[in-house]
């Protein structure tokens, strides 16, 4: 017995030598990793813009229409690489419930909500009139079909920080675009109003010539963020690399400037400078979009406080 335990033990040490052994890891290790904030094409931060849900005329139309006519929009946005498309989700409230009886949406009462989140502008999209005039059509069951949309389309952009509506224009697009349908019933020009691939198409269109227009009276709006927290010597900025600071940015605080207009047009000409406090350097990242800073001079920064490009 006592040999059998001394083998026993023997074999048991030697199968320790080969079997894998746990490796030891070093602990984890952080570092500032440096990399570039993404910027407009002409080096400026970038907006905070939110595309509300579109809004249509014709309330019994398919939802999907005013689904896939945002979406273009978005995506047109988005791909400028000029803005930071925030998402109505992000709403403390239900955006619909600023749809007032002439179904458009309150901006006004919008605004405030958006600029506790540090957007820029609201764009409101709304379809007022699609029209369709078949073309030509093919024989048989499936039928490839050929249609003329026109489709008249409104734009809205405020501005968040005042409310002040900054661009209002109706436009208007006409294309022709092919279909498939099945059935003879299904190919009516009323049918093909209901289409969401030929308004999509004319929608996009319509919206696609007021890209330009909406990019350019956004940017008459000086680029501003907010002091959202103030923790020791550290200054939380409700703006980060989303928006396209950089870490070593210098920023400004200032007090609160006014939006200026013509008097006779009403045509919105910028906003004046407030009186500067001092600046802050951004060292860090925070959250989806934010920076954190220290005070680079002055002083008597508080929550809410105005930051701007220094």
């Amino acid at each position: 017995m006592r040999w059998l335990l001394i083998l026993s033990f023997l074999f048991l040490s030697s199968c320790s030598l080969f079997s894998p052994q746990p490796t030891r890891q070093n602990p984890l290790q952080t570092k500032n990793v440096p990399f570039q904030a993404p910027r407009t094409n002409d080096g400026r931060l970038r907006h905070r813009i939110v595309v509300l849900p579109f809004l249509d005329a014709k309330t019994d139309r398919s939802q999907r229409v005013r689904e896939r006519a945002r979406l273009t929009v978005v995506g047109t946005l988005q791909r400028t690489g000029n803005f930071v498309l925030v998402s109505p989700n992000d709403f403390s409230k239900d955006v619909g419930q600023f749809v007032n009886e002439s179904n458009n949406y309150d901006l006004e009462a919008l605004a405030p909500l958006s600029s506790s989140m540090g957007v820029a502008a609201l764009v409101e999209g709304k379809i007022l009139e699609v029209k369709a005039k078949r073309v030509s059509d093919s024989v048989g069951l499936f039928r490839k079909l050929t249609a003329r949309i026109t489709t008249a389309v409104r734009i809205r952009v405020v501005s968040a920080k005042s409310g002040k509506i900054i661009m209002d224009e109706v436009r208007e697009a006409t294309v022709e675009a092919e279909t498939t349908r099945v059935a003879e019933y299904s190919y009516s020009d009323r049918f093909l109003e209901e289409d969401p691939h030929l308004v999509q198409k004319a929608v996009g269109k319509a919206f696609w010539g007021a890209i330009q227009k909406i990019a350019l009276s956004v940017e008459k709006l000086s680029w501003e963020g907010r002091v959202a927290l103030i923790s020791g010597e550290r200054i939380f900025v409700n703006a980060g690399r989303l928006s396209g600071i950089q870490i070593g940015d210098v920023l400004k605080i200032t007090e609160e400037g006014e939006e200026v207009f013509d008097p006779e047009s009403g045509v919105f000409l910028g906003r004046a400078p407030g009186r500067m406090k001092g600046t802050i350097e951004v060292v860090s990242y925070f959250g989806k979009d934010g920076a954190i800073a220290i005070v680079h001079s002055g002083s008597g920064f508080k929550e809410n406080d105005r930051v701007e490009v220094y």
